[in-house]
């Protein structure tokens, strides 16, 4: 399995540390990938990619709701998006 994930990770973090401001805190909590999940099965953590979804129901009387209602769900990739190495 590559290492892709992890090399572009800490080369956007090296880029983007030279825009903090100095002394200024990076937060290790929230740095990083959006929806990544840690695979127990092989001990990976793999990142997975948010599709959103959005409507506007139909009321009981006939008229659409007001407010759109908003589903997502994330799905594994099973190559790398960098090099295209088939993931575990």
């Amino acid at each position: 399995m590559c290492n892709c994930m992890n090399s572009v990770a800490e080369e956007l973090n090296s880029k983007l540390a030279l825009k903090v401001t100095e002394g200024g805190v990076i937060s290790d909590t929230e740095t990083g990938w959006d929806n990544q999940m840690l695979d127990f099965s092989v001990g990976k953590f793999h990142v997975m990619l948010n599709y959103k979804f959005a409507y506007r129901a139909k009321k009981k009387n006939g008229e659409m709701a007001k407010n759109l209602t908003r589903l997502d769900t994330v799905v594994k990739m099973s190559h790398c998006p960098f090099c295209g190495e088939k993931q575990d």
